[in-house]
């Protein structure tokens, strides 16, 4: 549980400045200047100006995000100086960045805080990302979720600690009941074990004077083997939400990341039924939408393209891409009535059109960022006197 900072009021005056003067101006929509360009078309080409009036959530996997400076702890297989990130990506990554305008954006697979620390130093100067937070979790590759944030960052969280064999009980007990509303089958999850990588945990403060409880995913991959480790990963998630809104029933939550599930697998599903997590998918908010349809099933087949997330080319079948949609922002019903219409996007990235883990030159990540606009502005006696 997160207590009641001693100096939540400067914290809100801060993030009321932040708002009002260290963020950049509002960007125009226009080409994003990448080292290469994107090899597979999903997502739009250019990031949309930010909603007058609002600010921006945006979540970002940029694949194995490290720095050159040697961690003893991974060595062997894992040695972090091997995963050196090439300066053309580190130059790609920031122009996304960039385009994007995030106020608050999440990130997965990055090193450490003194990774994202010296990426922002060096990458993203001038972009008002004065709060950051990246926590170990102990994953055997060395990465792990992360903050940037223009408001203060209040309190920072991880659960490692949490054993998701536990978020079982809220699965049907009946086995027949489970293969009817298409859970996966029990594995050896069931034994006991935690999160691949815990969710960070983030409260930030947002310059409306309200609170914001952030929680940044990266559900264990590896396909259908794992679909019920992910599943239990998502539950445990539903219970850590539970808590938040047990200590304060108006909480306004995201959980955002990459869930390697489909919109339409229980993974993702979990968070948005209406008696588990109850959040509302992002997706809802796009341009065109319908009400209801975020099972990411709405829309022309090329509409869906362009909020698609994720591509690959496996190693065993060269060629075609495998273009998928499994980053998602999810938002508690009060934040999402906060949303404004029409503002969610994926962001197209340069990708590889070639199969195995050797990128070429102009490569961004197997991720795109997506984000969302929320009407969430400075209290009217904070605001900053307009320039004339």
């Amino acid at each position: 549980m997160f207590r009641p900072s001693a100096v939540a009021l400067l914290a809100l005056i801060l993030a009321s400045l932040a708002f009002a003067q260290a963020a950049p101006a509002p960007r125009q929509e226009k080409p994003n200047t990448y080292v290469g360009k994107p090899s597979q078309p999903i997502g739009v080409a250019s990031a949309p100006r930010k909603s007058e009036g609002c600010i921006r959530l945006a979540a970002f996997n940029v694949e194995n995000l490290f720095d050159d400076k040697d961690d003893p702890k991974l060595s062997g297989d894992y040695d972090d100086i091997k995963m050196t990130t090439d300066p053309t990506r580190l130059k790609n990554l920031a122009a996304a960045i960039k385009a994007l305008d995030a106020d608050v954006l999440a990130l997965e697979e990055v090193e450490s805080e003194e990774c994202l620390r010296w990426f922002r130093d060096q990458y993203l100067k001038d972009l008002g990302y004065e709060h950051l937070a990246s926590r170990e979790v102990g994953y055997y590759r060395g990465v792990e979720q992360s903050v940037l944030s223009r408001f203060p960052i209040l309190e920072v969280k991880t659960y490692s600690d949490v054993k998701i064999a536990s978020a079982a009980a809220r699965l049907p007990k009946d086995p027949a009941e489970r293969k009817r509303q298409k859970w996966a089958d029990p594995d050896e999850t069931e034994g006991g074990g935690g999160f691949q990588r815990s969710p960070l945990h983030a409260k930030v403060q947002l310059p409306d004077g309200s609170t914001l409880d952030l929680f940044v995913v990266h559900f264990k991959a590896g396909g259908k083997k794992f679909a019920h480790q992910r599943e239990l990963e998502a539950l445990s998630t539903v219970n850590l939400i539970d808590a938040v809104r047990a200590s304060d029933k108006d909480a306004q939550i995201a959980v955002v990341g990459d869930f390697n599930a489909q919109p339409t697998d229980m993974t993702a599903k979990a968070l948005r039924d209406k008696a588990l997590g109850g959040l509302i998918s992002a997706y809802e908010l796009r341009p065109g939408a319908s009400k209801g349809d975020g099972d990411g099933e709405g829309g022309s087949k090329s509409d869906r393209r362009k909020f698609l997330t994720h591509s690959f080319v496996p190693e065993d079948k060269p060629g075609k891409p495998i273009e998928r949609a499994i980053d998602f922002i999810l938002l508690s019903p009060n934040l999402f009535q906060k949303g404004q219409k029409g503002s969610y996007f994926v962001l197209s990235v340069p990708k590889s059109s070639q199969p195995g883990s050797d990128k070429p030159a102009g490569y961004a990540s197997d991720h795109n960022p997506l984000a969302v606009d929320l009407k969430i502005a400075p209290k009217s006696a904070d605001k900053a006197p307009a320039k004339k």
